[in-house]
């Protein structure tokens, strides 16, 4: 049976995907995937470990939960199930069936079309977006930029012209004038600093700045 043990990113990572996911396909490799059930968010992550096989989880929340359980947990895989093995303990978890978790696990990779808006975001900033989103019942996020290449993130709703509004600047750059919208209920995000690009073409990409971890969302049109 082969043997592999989970680093603190691929686990913290794998946390966040069940944010996006509850199920997910892990392929053979060390590349790991999800989209969203509504196809508008995909991650891909490149972890540290190669994964000896293809198997899927229909509820990735309770796999890592279960291996809570257990200090340094070794997986030993076999055919139909991984065997969660530490302290003295020992829990086989079965692999879902393909046909159920396939849909969790995009096969393509994503071609980015290129940035109308570009710009680095720190992990406080982030946050901060988050949290006013919360505070103020703002859903809807925007990027906008002008002819003097200034760059603004805006929280707002969309469908109430009296709404609360959040806005902070950021530095990058742009093509011109734009001005890009996308749901703030689609930005679960692993913990960190990002380098983000945004498309006329309705895509964003968010690249971690310390992992090799991105995110693509789709914007709204």
């Amino acid at each position: 049976m082969s043997k592999l043990i989970l680093s603190n990113d691929t686990h913290a990572i794998l946390k966040n995907f069940a944010t996006i996911n509850s199920s997910i396909m892990i392929r053979e490799g060390n590349t790991l995937k999800t989209i969203s059930v509504g196809e508008n968010s995909i991650a891909e992550f490149n972890c540290e470990e190669t994964f000896p096989q293809s198997f899927g989880i229909y509820d990735l929340s309770e796999f890592l939960t279960g291996m809570s359980l257990f200090d340094s947990p070794v997986l030993e895989f076999a055919e139909q199930h991984v065997n969660i093995i530490g302290n003295g303990r020992k829990a086989r978890y079965y692999f879902s069936n393909p046909e159920i978790t396939l849909k969790a696990a995009p096969e393509k990779n994503v071609k980015f079309p290129g940035a109308d808006i570009e710009f680095n975001i720190s992990a406080e900033d982030i946050k901060a977006l988050k949290t006013a989103s919360t505070v103020y019942s703002l859903p809807d996020l925007s990027f906008t930029s002008d002819d003097d290449r200034n760059i603004a993130i805006k929280l707002f709703n969309k469908e109430d012209a009296t709404s609360n509004v959040y806005e902070q600047t950021v530095t990058g750059n742009s093509t011109g004038v734009h001005n890009l919208c996308m749901k703030m209920d689609n930005l679960r995000l692993h913990n960190g600093d990002y380098h983000v690009e945004v498309s006329e073409k309705l895509v964003s990409m968010w690249r971690h700045q310390r992992l090799d971890l991105k995110y693509f969302i789709a914007l709204e049109p």
